[in-house]
C-alpha cells in the first residue's frame, strides 16, 4: 500500500488526476449530490415538448466503478437543453435523469481513451422502476429527476417530473431561544383578532441565505388558568405583525374546560415548513400569535412562573426556488 501525498504544493511538480479526485472525495467526506439548493433543478418547457431543462449549478459525483476512484466535480454553466424524453407507446414508462461521470482513465473503463475534456454528462436511464429514487447500482452518477411518462404521450409536462436531487453537504444551524414570563400577569386575548402573547416571547432571528427549510418545536410552560372554559390557538410567526405575518407555523390548540381552578398548564407544538425565498438572508422577528374562536371567555395568564422555549434548525435541502 502506497501512502499518497500531495506534490502539488511544490513548484514544478505535476499531479495525477486520480490523486486530485481522491482529495475531492476526502474534502467532501465521500458525499455526492448538488452543491446549492437550487442547483441543477429540472423543469419542463413553458410550452410542453419532448425537451427538459437543467438549471445551472454544481455537483459532486462519487466514483463507483473502481477502488480508490475518487470524486468528480462539475458545473453546469447556463441552462442545459440537450436532453429529450422519448415518446411512450401504449404503456407508461419512468425515466431517470442523472449526471454521470464517464471517465476513460481508470483501468477497465468502458468510456474509451483518452479523456477529451468533459467528464460529467446528463444522461437518461430509461425504464426505471416506478417510484425509483436512487441510481441503479454500478453507476458513477447522481439522480436529478424521475420523469413518469403516461401512456401514449410525446411531450413532457411539469407534473411528470419528480425532483430527486439532494445536497451533497447540506448546511444546517440550530438555535435555542427562551423567554421568562412577565413580572405582572398578562391575560391572553378572547378576541378572534391575533394578539402577541405571551409577552416577552419575541426575538430577532437571522434566516441564512441558504436556508430552504425550517424545523421547529416550541413549549409554553406554566400558563395560569383560573376559571371558565379557555380555548385558544397559539402559533409561532415571523414578522413585525402577528395579524399579517411574513411566515406562520401551524397553530396549536389550548383547551381547558370549565372547572374549579386555579391550575397550571403547558402547550407544545412542532412543524417543518419551507422558507420562502424572500425571507432568506433577512432578519425577522419571531413571536407568538394568539387568538380564540370568539365563543369562550375563560382566560389563560402568563406571569412570572411562565416560560417559553423555542428550538429550531434551518436546513439546506434541494429546492426549485
Amino acid at each position: 500500500m502506497t501512502f499518497q501525498s500531495a506534490a502539488y504544493a511544490v513548484d514544478g511538480n505535476p499531479e495525477s488526476g486520480n490523486f486530485l479526485r481522491l482529495m475531492l472525495q476526502s474534502a467532501t467526506g465521500g458525499s455526492q449530490g448538488i452543491i446549492g439548493a437550487q442547483d441543477l433543478a429540472v423543469t419542463a418547457n413553458t410550452v410542453p415538448n419532448p425537451g427538459i431543462n437543467i438549471a445551472s449549478g454544481a455537483c459532486v459525483v462519487l466514483g463507483a466503478e473502481a477502488p480508490f476512484q475518487g470524486s468528480y466535480y462539475g458545473y453546469n454553466v447556463g441552462t442545459d437543453t440537450s436532453i429529450t424524453i422519448a415518446a411512450t407507446g401504449g404503456t407508461i414508462r419512468s425515466d431517470m435523469l442523472v449526471v454521470r461521470a464517464e471517465d476513460p482513465t481508470w483501468s477497465g473503463s468502458p468510456w474509451g481513451n483518452p479523456a477529451a475534456g468533459q467528464i460529467l454528462y446528463p444522461r437518461i436511464i430509461s425504464g426505471v422502476s416506478p417510484g425509483a429514487t436512487t441510481v441503479p447500482g454500478g453507476y458513477s452518477a447522481i439522480p436529478l429527476a424521475r420523469i413518469d411518462m403516461p401512456a401514449s404521450v410525446s411531450v413532457v409536462q411539469q407534473s411528470y417530473i419528480h425532483d430527486l436531487r439532494y445536497v451533497a453537504q447540506p448546511q444546517r444551524i440550530a438555535q435555542i431561544l427562551t423567554a421568562a414570563g412577565p413580572g405582572t400577569g398578562t391575560n391572553w386575548t378572547v378576541s378572534t383578532t391575533a394578539h402577541a402573547w405571551p409577552p416577552g416571547a419575541t426575538w430577532p432571528v437571522f434566516i441564512p441565505a441558504w436556508a430552504t427549510t425550517m424545523v421547529m418545536t416550541w413549549t409554553i410552560a406554566e400558563m395560569l388558568w383560573s376559571s371558565g372554559t379557555a380555548r385558544g390557538f397559539l402559533s409561532p410567526v415571523f414578522g413585525s405583525s402577528v395579524t399579517a405575518p411574513a411566515l406562520a407555523f401551524p397553530q396549536t390548540i389550548v383547551s381547558v374546560p370549565s372547572a374549579t381552578g386555579p391550575w397550571r398548564h403547558a402547550t407544545t407544538g412542532g412543524a417543518t415548513i419551507t422558507v420562502p425565498p424572500a425571507l432568506r438572508g433577512t432578519t425577522q422577528t419571531l413571536q407568538f400569535a394568539q387568538v380564540t374562536d370568539g365563543t369562550q371567555t375563560g382566560l389563560m395568564t402568563a406571569d412570572e412562573a411562565t416560560s417559553t422555549s423555542v428550538i429550531f434548525e434551518f436546513q439546506q435541502l434541494a429546492s426549485a426556488t
